[in-house]
C-alpha cells in the first residue's frame, strides 16, 4: 500500500508557475487565512520532467523493501492488484503522471513546475480566479503545517501502520485543502462563508479528471490517490464546524488513529481502534505485520461488489504476510464493534477468497479470521 509517508502535498491537478516573490506573496495570504505563521521557503521553478525525477528519487527513499514487499503481498492475496504487478512502479506512474509541484519537509522546499500544460478550470477562469495561485496555496498550507507542527516527526510516529498513515494523511491534505478553498472564497471578494458548509470533494473531484495512468489502476489505486484530499477535506470541515482553526491545531497534536475516524468524524477521539491478538500461521519467511483498516475493507467489499456496510463497525486488524515455496500466504484478524458487524464481514471474506478453496475464513463472536493459504 502506498507509503504516505511521503508528505509530498503533490498537486493532483493542473499545474503551476509562479516567480518567486509572488510565492512568497502568496505564503503570507495563506498564513493569514490560516491564522498562523509563515517563514518563507526555497522556491524552485524545474520543468515537469525535473519534477517527476525528483518525486521518483523521495519514493524510491520512502518505500522501504520489507514495508513495500509486506503491504504488495497482502493487497494481491486480496486480489486489490495484479500478481505481475509491482507496487513501487504503480505509484511511480500514477504520481508522474499527476505531480505538477510539490513540497518537500526535509529539504524545506517548494518545487513548481514551469509550463505545465495541465488542463485549465474554466469554472475558475469565470470567477476571476487564478488556479496556479488556489494550487500553490495549497502546497504552502504544507509548508505551514511543517512549521509548527513537524510533518517528519508526525510522518515517522505513523510509519509502520498504513491505515494510521492513511489517517494522517487525510487530516494534512484535508487541512491544506480547506484552507485552499477558504483562500479561493476571499480571493473572490467572499469572506466569512463558513467553509465547513461546503462539505467536501471526492478523490475523483480533487483529481479533476483521469490521466491515462489513472484510469487503468486498480480500484485501491484509484480510490487510496483522492482519499486523502476528498474525505480528508471532509473530515477537516467537520471539525472546523465555521469555527477557527483551533480544533485543526489540536489535531496535529492528537492525530486520527485510522481510516475510520476519517471516514466517520465523530469517532475521532472516541472510538479508538482495538488492539488484536495476533495467531500464529503462515509458513516461509515473514514479511512482517500492518494494519488493513476500514478504508482497505471498502476497497475489497466494492471489488466483490458488496456495499460499505461490509467494512463498517470496523474494530481493529492485524495481519502478517509470509513468503513460502509455493508463494505468498498469510494470516489476517480482525475485529468488529457488535456480532452482527462481524457477520457482514465474514460474509464479504468467504465471497472474496471463495476462488482458492484453500483459504480459510472463521468468526468466533466480534473476531473473523481469514488465512490466505
Amino acid at each position: 500500500m502506498l507509503r504516505r509517508g511521503l508528505v509530498l502535498g503533490l498537486l493532483l491537478i493542473s499545474g503551476a508557475a509562479a516567480q518567486k516573490d509572488h510565492i512568497r506573496e502568496l505564503g503570507m495570504q495563506a498564513a493569514q487565512v490560516r491564522n498562523l505563521s509563515y517563514k518563507p521557503v526555497t522556491a524552485q521553478a524545474v520543468s515537469q520532467k525535473e519534477c517527476v525525477n525528483y518525486l521518483l528519487k523521495l519514493l524510491d527513499e520512502e518505500m522501504q523493501p520489507a514495508q513495500t514487499n509486506r503491504r504488495e503481498g497482502f493487497l494481491k492475496l486480496l486480489g486489490l492488484m495484479p500478481e505481475q504487478a509491482s507496487l513501487k512502479k504503480t505509484y511511480a506512474e500514477l504520481y508522474g503522471e499527476q505531480v505538477r509541484g510539490l513540497y518537500d519537509p526535509k529539504q524545506k522546499r517548494y518545487l513548481v513546475v514551469t509550463s505545465a500544460k495541465g488542463q485549465s478550470d474554466p469554472m475558475a477562469a469565470a470567477m476571476g480566479l487564478n488556479m496556479d495561485d488556489i494550487l500553490t496555496v495549497h502546497e504552502l498550507g504544507h509548508a505551514i503545517q511543517d512549521q509548527h507542527f513537524g510533518l517528519g516527526a508526525l510522518t515517522r510516529s505513523v510509519a509502520d501502520n498504513f491505515d494510521q498513515e492513511l489517517a494522517a494523511s487525510s487530516l494534512f491534505e484535508g487541512d491544506a485543502s480547506v484552507l485552499m478553498l477558504v483562500y479561493a472564497l476571499k480571493a473572490t471578494g467572499i469572506e466569512g462563508v463558513d467553509a465547513s458548509a461546503l462539505g467536501g470533494l471526492d478523490g475523483e473531484q480533487m483529481m479533476m479528471g483521469q490521466t491515462p495512468a489513472v484510469a487503468r489502476a486498480p480500484r485501491f489505486f484509484r480510490e487510496v490517490l483522492g482519499f486523502p484530499y476528498g474525505q480528508g477535506m471532509k473530515f477537516v470541515n467537520y471539525l472546523k464546524r465555521g469555527k477557527d482553526w483551533a480544533p485543526i491545531d489540536r489535531a496535529f497534536a492528537n492525530l486520527p488513529e485510522s481510516s475510520e475516524q476519517i471516514l466517520h468524524p465523530e469517532k475521532y477521539l472516541r472510538d479508538h481502534p482495538k488492539p488484536v491478538q495476533m495467531e500464529a500461521g503462515g509458513s516461509g519467511t515473514s514479511l512482517g505485520q500492518d494494519t488493513a483498516g476500514e478504508f482497505t475493507i471498502r476497497c475489497w467489499a466494492r471489488e466483490n461488489g458488496v456495499g460499505d456496510e461490509a467494512a463498517a463497525g470496523w474494530g481493529g486488524d492485524r495481519y502478517e504476510i509470509f513468503r513460502g515455496p509455493s508463494g505468498l500466504n498469510g494470516i489476517w484478524v480482525t475485529t468488529w464493534d457488535s456480532d452482527r458487524d462481524a457477520m457482514e464481514f465474514e460474509r464479504l471474506a468467504k465471497k472474496a477468497v471463495a476462488k482458492k478453496p484453500s483459504n480459510e475464513v472463521e468468526r468466533r463472536g466480534r473476531d473473523v479470521t481469514v488465512r490466505f493459504l
